[in-house]
């Protein structure tokens, strides 16, 4: 995949998600909408817990979870805050990146993967997790914020 297409798809994801996480005004984060699953606030936190981990780890080669729990953060204002704030190291983080980085091969998981493979797997992984945040929203019954697709 191309470098550039690549890191203008990290910022182009940060910034159509944004909006999502912004309606969690809406709504109160310790909502579980469906029997048995997670609280919303809990599933926007683990996706901004495996954004920054992802980016952070590929960049720095620190691996380590990050504390972003609903016992901390238990407001939509403190997950927003987090977002904004998570959403600016990860474009720092990506700012870092060079051409160079996306052919190294990374060797802390079940199976070796080059940078490139990594990130697209974040961004796969994220992409899941706003679907379900949407779906969640339409439980709760609020309309969610329109992603401006290309087509």
């Amino acid at each position: 995949m191309p470098y550039k297409i690549l890191k203008d798809s990290i910022r182009r994801h940060l910034d159509e998600t944004r909006p999502l996480i912004e309606q969690l005004l809406d709504v109160d984060v310790m909502s579980k909408p469906i029997a048995g699953g997670r609280e919303i606030g809990e599933v926007v936190l683990h996706m901004l817990r495996s954004l920054e981990y992802y980016m952070k780890g590929v960049v720095t080669n620190q691996w380590e979870p990050l504390p972003y729990f609903l016992e901390t953060y238990d407001s939509a204002e403190s997950i927003i805050q987090l977002a904004k704030d998570v959403f600016d190291r990860v474009k720092m983080y990506t700012n870092l990146l060079i051409v160079g980085d996306m052919g190294r091969t990374i060797k802390s998981f079940n199976r070796p993967a080059t940078v490139e493979e990594i990130i697209l797997e974040m961004l796969e992984h994220s992409i899941h997790h706003r679907g379900q945040i949407t779906v969640y929203y339409r439980l709760l019954g609020v309309d969610p914020k329109p992603i401006p697709y290309i087509i």
